[in-house]
């Protein structure tokens, strides 16, 4: 056997050709180290160990052309088991510290010790589908004239003890499916040239997802003279110097059985921005593709929920689709534009025009769709990423709570954000 290790930033992972020694059809074993026992339940990016193990395998995987893989959680669930009963005991010795009735106390150690360690393996491997499946992806590749592809994963394969719940371990792994196959959706539409990825072909991709689960998503879309009816003066402002046609995109996921909330995900769908009449000189216009990425993970998200399908929520995915381009019908500095709420706005800048189409699709989101809970993702300026970096996020809301709900998603999810 030749052991050799492969270097990478989460982990350096060993791999050893078995030369068929190690059992059946077993080529090469790959051994990932998870670091800390103790850092097991932590979920956060650059310290999720089942998050950075899949990254790593994802690249083990394309460096070895792999196409088959097992991956056995047996040693991380058992290690995850005895953290979590060490957890559970420690809260346990400290209630009885305060003299909690050792009763009561002793009955919710051994419920809190039955019930989380399994959630926490499932979580487990959900981290590790996740990250293995969008670290396989090499989607940018696709417009190479002689794209040579290196993953070749056909399959993976979770083993997991038999005394565990296989259904519970069978979702953790729709569940990182369903998680990647909404991350990678995203990473296409961005990744794609102007050229290709234009207002209609954002409106053909929220088509595609509204016709592969009919019974749960309702599609709209508005074209240039329905959004003036609409008096969206201001996303109709932006793309009037465009020969690309704007198309505003309202994707709705209804659940089975009631509604007990009604949400709005409302991404800045820029598929070019050249600053307009303030044209971007200062370098970068060639990435001004990338300014739909608001838009992009917001039919990430619905892809997402296409097979998750959540139970209880309303989702509405709002897309102001359009090019902000030079041209002789383009936007003036200095000309006025009507919101659809009524809002006169002069125009200083031309290159500031994510705030005007945001402006008319947040007002789309409360006016009619009629809801109260909005979560606007975008790409809207570049003082972020002077302040926190090109790797974090920037997360401003006007609700305590909400903000709140939004980390602990980002979190388990493995974002960064300031």
């Amino acid at each position: 056997m030749h052991p050799y290790t492969i270097q990478g930033e989460c982990l350096g992972p060993l791999v050893v050709n078995s030369n068929g020694n190690a059992g059946g059809s077993v080529q090469q074993v790959i051994l990932l180290g998870l670091g800390s026992s103790k850092d097991l339940n932590t979920h956060r990016w650059g310290h999720n160990p089942f998050h950075a193990a899949g990254t790593a395998l994802a690249r083990v995987a394309k460096s070895c052309k792999l196409k088959h893989c097992q991956v056995a959680m047996h040693l991380a669930f058992t290690a995850l088991q005895q953290q979590h009963q060490q957890q559970c005991q420690a809260q346990l010795n400290q209630q009885q510290h305060h003299k909690h009735d050792q009763t009561t106390s002793r009955q919710a150690f051994e419920l809190s010790s039955d019930q989380g360690a399994p959630a926490a393996a499932a979580l487990a491997v959900t981290s590790l589908i996740l990250a293995t499946l969008t670290g396989l992806h090499e989607g940018h590749l696709r417009f190479k004239t002689k794209p040579e592809y290196k993953a070749q994963m056909h399959s993976i394969t979770v083993l997991v003890p038999e005394a565990q719940g296989q259904d519970m371990y069978n979702a953790a792994v729709a569940r990182g499916t369903a998680m990647a196959a909404g991350n990678l959706t995203a990473r296409l539409l961005v990744e794609a040239p102007p050229n290709t990825c234009t207002p209609s072909y954002m409106a053909s991709a929220a088509e595609h997802l509204a016709g592969a689960n009919p019974a749960h998503f309702k599609l709209q879309v508005l074209n240039a003279e329905q959004c003036k009816q609409l008096g969206m003066g201001l996303l109709l402002g932006v793309a009037q110097g465009s020969a690309e046609p704007l198309k505003f995109i309202h994707l709705l996921y209804t659940p089975a059985g009631p509604v007990q909330q009604k949400v709005a995900l409302v991404g800045k769908g820029l598929t070019f921005d050249s600053g307009g009449y303030n044209l971007k000189i200062q370098g970068g216009i060639e990435t001004m593709k990338c300014d739909m990425a608001g838009g992009a993970a917001v039919l990430g998200a619905a892809t997402a929920l296409k097979d998750l399908q959540p139970k209880g929520i309303e989702v509405h995915f709002i897309i102001g689709a359009c090019e902000n381009m030079v041209g002789s019908c383009a936007t003036r500095p200095g000309d006025v534009h009507v919101s659809a709420a009524g809002k006169s706005v002069e125009v200083v800048d031309t290159d500031a025009e994510g705030r005007l189409t945001l402006a008319d699709a947040l007002w789309y989101a409360q006016e009619k769709a009629k809801v109260k809970c909005v979560v606007d993702i975008a790409t809207l300026t570049g003082a972020a990423g002077i302040a926190l970096g090109q790797h974090t996020g920037a997360l401003f809301s006007n609700t305590d709570s909400m903000a709140q709900a939004i980390n602990t998603a980002s979190s388990a999810a493995g974002e960064l954000h300031g």
